[in-house]
């Protein structure tokens, strides 16, 4: 599934984004999955990771290697539009928002 980029619509003098996996034929997000803030897809070149990826691609999208560099993972609910944190932290979101 390609892997989509959206600017976050705060009042912020620094352009906030945010990468969200989806498949291409969903309808783009209108809001932050975990704050509810106002977002907007930015058009640019989607990347898409295949099961087949090379094995240098494979250790760099590792729980491990993320962790260790600081990102967050976040997945979709099944059953819902829901998002669930499942690596990382971020210390400007609130867990009580999610």
């Amino acid at each position: 599934m390609p892997i989509f980029k959206y600017l976050v619509l705060n009042k912020s003098n620094i352009p906030q984004y945010i990468e969200i996996e989806q498949p291409v034929n969903e309808e783009p997000l209108v809001e932050h999955p975990l704050t509810g803030e106002p977002i907007e897809r930015v058009l640019y070149a989607p990347t898409i990771t295949l099961n087949h990826s090379s094995i240098r691609e494979k250790k760099t999208l590792s729980a491990d290697h993320l962790k260790k560099h600081g990102f967050s993972v976040f997945q979709k609910n099944k059953n819902s539009k829901d998002y669930t944190q499942t690596l990382g932290g971020n210390p400007n979101i609130n867990p009580s928002n999610g």
